[in-house]
């Protein structure tokens, strides 16, 4: 309960050791502040507020390097423009950038006096190739490097991105993922500034040849996301993001196909569901008949919020990946109960895909091509049975369509119009004359001679 705490007299303290990937950058092994309490519990907050924080700087440097360092050197670029711009700027004072040229150049000529590169007097190796080595064999030369090339605009993509992320309004889910791409590109890719054509395409090529942890490459359509990522970064630094579309490449990795799951599977799920211990064996049901019903995503499912006054289903914009996603649908008659209780006590977005995923591979479902996802192909795919024309079908599904608004309440009328389509999916009807085929069929069997 106390850990990461020591009390002084009677005053808490928050003690902890920097991790050691990133004690360099912050510069000691030991956090040490005052909470400026006495109280344990309020200690224990703020600690844990404290602990938040660093956290976050923490992994902000393991992203990015050192971005105080960075961010502090354009912080001071900036005030040297605004006070050019007002004439109040000492034409005789060296600039940011001219100051930091002169610090890299002395820390290099003391590094190479170190190495035996060079001479007490400088003579010796080329100082082009002094500073070339200092910089990409040192820490400190690295980061004197991208100050100076942050001041004249080539800022780093990781950290390009973390200053966009900051602004724009996307999910927590799709900036983790950005994230991820902007990391790649920075290893893989020249400064933002520098990156060409020819670097994008050949960047493109390596994600669906390479890419991924295991090294097997990206499917085309993760390959495009990366692309769609850094064109809107390019965008928002005022480079040309024109360099990231139309890139043709070869993926080496076939899509993965999802296919839908027929009455007779979901049978299967269903009763295997209610089979499991514990609340587990209520959850499971719930969740498979929700996702048959609304072909929900699993975070969506996981966020679902049920408004009684309409008697709609809330899927809210945090909660889903696109701004297609957020809707409002009129709950379904048939899961009426198993959504009210399903928002009262639901399983977090882990354990909504790890949960199933262990349910179906006991089945023998093995593979990606049957997920919890292939609900929303399913529906997709009755829907079509059903006759219902594609902008009814995105709205119900949360897919993106020409010509939609969205919103999660949106037009009254328009969530309302969609009750009747939800309510004849029948999905009810048709698993118990599924069942009842079933029978059929196993008695059929057991009368043969």
């Amino acid at each position: 309960m106390n850990h990461d705490m020591r009390q002084r007299g009677k005053v808490w303290y928050l003690r902890k050791r920097v991790p050691l990937d990133v004690r360099e950058e912050v510069g000691r092994e030991w956090i040490e502040e005052s909470l400026r309490t006495r109280d344990v519990r309020e200690a224990r907050r703020r600690r844990d507020v404290r602990m938040a924080t660093l956290e976050r700087e923490w992994e902000l440097i393991r992203r990015v390097g050192d971005p105080s360092a960075l961010e502090s050197a354009l912080a001071e670029g900036e005030l040297e423009r605004r006070a050019a711009s007002r004439g109040e700027l000492d034409p005789a004072a060296p600039s940011v950038v001219e100051r930091l040229s002169e610090e890299l150049s002395t820390k290099a000529q003391e590094w190479g006096r170190h190495k035996r590169h060079v001479d007490r007097f400088g003579a010796g190796m080329d100082p082009e190739e002094l500073l070339e080595r200092f910089t990409a064999e040192t820490r400190e030369g690295a980061r004197l490097r991208d100050q100076m090339e942050a001041l004249r605009g080539n800022i780093p993509i990781s950290l390009a991105g973390e200053r966009w992320l900051a602004k724009v309004d996307l999910t927590e889910g799709t900036k983790r993922e950005y994230r991820r791409f902007f990391k790649t590109a920075q290893e893989r890719l020249p400064r933002s500034a520098q990156v060409t054509r020819t670097d994008a395409r050949m960047f493109a090529q390596w994600l669906a040849e390479e890419g991924g942890a295991d090294g097997s490459g990206f499917s085309r359509k993760t390959v495009n996301n990366h692309l769609s990522a850094l064109s809107r970064l390019w965008g928002h630094i005022g480079l040309d993001k024109a360099i990231w579309k139309g890139i043709d490449f070869e993926p080496a990795k076939a899509p993965v196909k999802r296919n839908i799951w027929t009455l007779q599977e979901t049978i299967l799920l269903l009763d295997a569901a209610t089979a499991l211990r514990g609340k587990a064996g209520a959850r499971m049901p719930r969740l498979i008949r929700i996702a048959l019903h609304t072909g929900a995503r699993a975070k969506e499912i996981a966020g679902m919020e049920y408004d009684p006054e309409n008697d709609w289903l809330v899927i809210r914009r945090e909660t889903t990946k696109t701004d297609a996603g957020e809707r409002a649908l009129p709950c379904p008659d048939a899961i009426r109960d198993d959504v009210k209780a399903w928002v009262a006590d639901p399983w977090s977005t882990q354990s909504v895909t790890n949960r199933f995923s262990e349910l179906k591979r006991g089945l023998g479902f093995e593979g990606r091509s049957k997920v919890l996802h292939s609900f929303r192909h399913t529906l997709a795919s009755r829907l079509h049975e059903l006759g219902v024309q594609e902008a009814t079908a995105a709205r119900i599904t949360g897919h993106k369509h020409t010509g939609m608004t969205y919103g999660v309440y949106g037009n009254k009328t328009a969530v309302e119009s969609l009750r009747d389509i939800i309510n004849s999916l029948d999905w009810d009807a048709r698993l118990k004359a599924e069942r009842e085929a079933i029978a059929r069929r196993t008695q059929s069997v057991q009368d043969a001679p």
